[in-house]
């Protein structure tokens, strides 16, 4: 009895005494590892680094390096809590504070998708150092409890159509599906309820927008997300229950679903026969993309400073009679109006929709959520010396033609002289949308030329500005609150003339035909010439 009672004692130790708890053997599932090497910092560092983080943190992180800045309100994530030394990218084993070049790496790179922006560039590599050593003094814990080993990214495997099928395979053994969703996208069924450390709502990474991913988007950057986990959040270390080999396969799968993104200033549209009425039509497999930068509406009120979509992906083509534009975007959670507010958010939404005013309610779907939307803008009339309108909805010297298509309503249109005078109208524009595994795909189709006053003509060969406006009803977006876009411009490429393909083969016609000309020529005339008769010497006999 005596013994068993040791047994649990010992037991109930080692789980609760992390002292005493027995350390992995990373080893012997092919991880290499090393022991760290903490920094040693001087008084006169620390007082540097406080100097800088005052006049250059402090805003956000709080003079306390508590999180509760003058602008922790309005960012989503909230800065970093310091105090409690619960640090997300880190190449330490999971629940484990960085190791001090996590921090340097962090602090001059930024954080992709967030607030924290790079100050590589406008802080020398000395004084990030200095605000390193300032920032670990918030917490005790980096000289009591210091990372002891951290992982070493080396031993990559190359990423062949082999490394990438077992790499799904373990997304599908691993259940990284329950979260980031089947395609990736961060749509999976557990989406909606998850919460960080701090009781903050949380979704799951985007993985097939690689731009957005915090930690960075390499091989070796997922590798390391996936071998520590990301601390204070869901997302869990992979190295107690999988093997580096596996996790290096894995890594390359979420590689291989990610793209680059293609950002530009034109929209080109590409003539074919007839436009395609369906969203997946195969012709869009064939056309270029172009991805545009979306930030909140920061300047009228009520304002967004954080939007959920921060990317649009577009593409175009014409006929002979019709515009078509596909608008694509990710959004982990569909919303079509009407819906309940999510839990504890019910005093949110309300305190949020108390300020609607007019051209809210014009644009509101109805319901206590609102739903999800686009709406692509064009110049309404002809622009004079080629000034665009306001990129906020027009003004009344420059109104806009704005279409909008709503999940759960559809296609609407709308004149407007800016975001106080938006008046809805009829028009000929048609549209689908269908969302699916966390993606919207809407089409929206016109005719080329209309007879309704204050719309714009689409001409082929023409620069016709164009710009995009986004809402997440999950996000409570509404109104004025949505994601925008600045004015980019549509180009429908003009058919080449037959002629131009004509000339070049005239020109080396007519080459040619000169070149045999002149040769002939040259011949008769060397043929003319009769050689002249050499004249020997005379030879005196005398």
């Amino acid at each position: 009895m005596a013994n068993s009672c040791r047994g649990v004692l010992l037991l109930m130790a080692t789980l609760l005494m992390p002292g005493i708890a027995p350390a992995q053997d990373f080893a012997a599932k092919g991880f290499k590892v090393i022991p760290t090497s903490p920094r040693e910092s001087t008084p006169e560092d620390v007082a540097a680094g406080k100097l800088l983080y005052e006049a250059n943190c402090m805003q956000c992180h709080g003079a306390e390096g508590d999180g509760q800045g003058v602008m922790a309100e309005l960012l989503n994530p909230r800065p970093r809590d310091f105090r409690r030394a619960i640090y997300k990218i880190r190449r330490t084993p999971q629940g484990e504070l960085p190791i001090d070049d996590d921090l340097f790496q962090i602090v001059s790179n930024g954080m992709p998708g967030t607030s924290m922006p790079a100050w590589r560039g406008l802080l020398s590599d000395a004084q990030i150092w200095q605000l390193v050593d300032y920032i670990e003094t918030f917490s005790e814990d980096f000289a009591d409890y210091p990372a002891e080993e951290q992982f070493v990214l080396e031993g990559r495997i190359e990423q062949t159509p082999e490394s990438i099928q077992r790499g799904a395979e373990v997304y599908v053994k691993a259940e990284c599906a329950k979260c980031h969703g089947v395609g990736g996208r961060g749509d999976g069924p557990s989406a909606a309820t998850l919460e960080d450390e701090w009781e903050f709502r949380i979704f799951p990474a985007d993985l097939t927008q690689p731009w957005t991913l915090r930690g960075g988007s390499s091989v070796e950057d997922l590798f390391r997300t996936l071998a520590t986990g990301v601390n204070g959040t869901p997302m869990p270390s992979f190295s107690d229950a999988w093997g580096a080999e596996d996790l290096w396969h894995l890594a390359n799968y979420l590689h291989s679903i990610g793209r680059e993104p293609n950002w530009g200033e034109i929209l080109r549209a590409r003539k074919i026969d007839a436009v395609p009425e369906d969203p997946f039509a195969p012709a869009w497999d064939e056309v270029a993309t172009l991805d545009i930068h979306l930030a909140g509406q920061i300047i009228q009120e009520p304002r967004l400073f954080n939007p959920s979509v921060q990317s649009l992906t577009v593409q175009a083509l014409f006929d002979d009679k019709e515009l078509a534009l596909l608008l694509t975007w990710n959004d982990r959670i569909e919303n079509k109006g009407g819906d309940e507010a999510p839990d504890g958010e019910d005093e949110a939404f309300d305190e949020e929709y108390e300020a609607f005013d007019e051209e809210d309610e014009a644009l509101d779907a109805g319901g206590e959520v609102p739903n999800d939307r686009v709406s692509v803008l064009f110049p309404a009339r002809e622009m004079e010396e080629g000034k665009k309108p306001y990129f906020l909805m027009g003004d009344r010297k420059r109104p806009v033609d704005a279409w909008q298509w709503s999940a759960g309503v559809g296609t609407e249109t709308f004149f407007a002289r800016g975001m106080d005078d938006v008046k809805p109208r009829a028009s000929s524009v048609m549209g689908q949308g269908v969302y699916r595994e966390g993606q919207y795909r809407v089409l929206l189709r016109r005719s080329l030329g209309v007879d309704l006053d204050d719309t714009v003509v689409f001409t082929p060969g023409r620069m016709i500005p164009i710009a995009w406006n986004v809402w997440d009803g999950e996000n409570a977006e509404n109104g004025k609150q949505r994601a925008i876009s600045r004015w980019y411009y549509l180009l429908l490429e003009p058919e080449t003339p037959w002629t131009t393909w004509l000339w070049p083969f005239i020109v080396v016609v007519l080459t040619a035909g000169g070149e045999v000309f002149g040769l002939r020529r040259l011949r008769r005339h060397w043929a003319s010439q009769k050689p002249a008769t050499p004249t020997l010497p005379e030879v005196s006999t005398s």
